[in-house]
């Protein structure tokens, strides 16, 4: 999963489109995640399976990948591969057009 997101951060590194983890890991491992450049976008932590962020949005495996267009809106979940990024490239296209 993680080769796949960096590759999409740097594909649409232009355009309106952002990846933000939310993540189980503690606080340590997360660091040196971001440290070592295994994650390049924006993270936060939930610190443990059942922490705040993951019991209010119903979070029960991972990863749980929630597609938020640019009104805020979840448009998708747990799309993967090329289904996923026919949704990304459709929801960058709209707010593209909404500018």
């Amino acid at each position: 999963m993680l080769p796949h997101e960096r590759s999409l951060v740097e594909k649409w590194k232009e355009e309106p489109f952002a990846i933000v983890g939310i993540n189980s890991d503690d606080k340590e491992k997360l660091k040196e995640m971001v440290k070592d450049g295994t994650t390049t976008w924006r993270n936060f932590t939930n610190e443990q399976a059942d922490g705040k962020i993951s019991t209010k949005w119903g979070v029960t495996g991972w990863p749980t990948l929630f597609l938020i267009d640019h009104k805020g809106v979840i448009r998708h979940k747990n799309l993967r591969g090329e289904e996923m990024e026919k949704a990304l490239e459709a929801m960058i296209q709209q707010a593209k057009a909404d500018k």
